[in-house]
């Protein structure tokens, strides 16, 4: 088999979703427009044919069939790197979507913040973009780390106020199982860093601007928690 052979040939990827919630915001974002964007560092090729089967907490797996559209890789500044798929056939999600949206009741959001105003006017931002969220407000980690569970579906931490609170809140968010979504919200360039490495999942400037609030806040909330692939072209794990 030649190398252009092989470079075509089709592969698997199984992609699961934290909670139905996490699905539906996926499905807002890109699936209802017949794509899906994969984090990985893969150099995957265009053109080839992909079997996509998504796990979501709640209904059966849903199978999808889809072509490897556009690449991006770890130099861009456009965002992190992964590959885009086209989906040829959405109807296998229209009656999971259905069933999924009747059941829906908002997402629940925990925004840390030990200023109370720069809190309030984040959780109005975070109202304004996601209109169904519940926003829970902490103004210290302590109060985060009591309010942090499994039941929360994305937080938002004010790294600037409190640094040490604001990573260890981190930490705990990525210790849960399965782990919660989290946006660092900082300027300072090396506390950027830190919560990086803590684990968070975006990071935005403080205070971060509407347009730059909705980008990373949708990217966390739509990011599968597990990605795994099968094939000559082996996506590596992201769990």
């Amino acid at each position: 088999m030649s190398e252009r052979e092989h470079d075509r040939l089709p592969y698997a990827v199984q992609v699961e979703f934290r909670t139905a919630s996490s699905f539906l915001v996926a499905y807002s974002v890109n699936l209802s427009r017949g794509g899906l964007f994969l984090e990985t560092e893969a150099d995957l090729p265009g053109g080839v044919d992909t079997t996509i089967t998504m796990h979501v907490p709640g209904v059966a797996p849903i199978e999808l069939q889809g072509v490897v559209a556009w690449r991006r890789g770890v130099e861009s500044a456009e965002g992190p790197p992964g590959i885009g798929i086209e989906l040829t056939d959405t109807t296998p999600l229209n009656a999971i979507i259905d069933s999924l949206v009747s059941k829906f009741h908002g997402v629940h959001i925990l925004v840390l913040s030990g200023d109370r105003q720069d809190r309030t006017t984040l959780a109005r931002s975070i109202k304004s973009i996601i209109a169904t969220a519940e926003i829970m407000q902490a103004a210290d980690a302590s109060v985060a780390a009591a309010l942090m569970t499994t039941e929360v579906d994305l937080a938002v931490i004010d790294v600037d106020y409190d640094a040490d609170g604001g990573l260890k809140t981190l930490q705990a968010a990525k210790a849960l199982n399965p782990p919660v979504p989290t946006v660092a919200i900082t300027s300072n360039p090396s506390l950027r860093e830190h919560a990086r490495v803590a684990g968070a999942d975006e990071l935005a400037t403080n205070p971060p601007p509407f347009a730059e609030l909705q980008v990373v806040l949708m990217r966390a909330l739509s990011k599968p928690v597990v990605v795994r692939g099968s094939g000559p072209h082996k996506l590596p794990p992201t769990e």
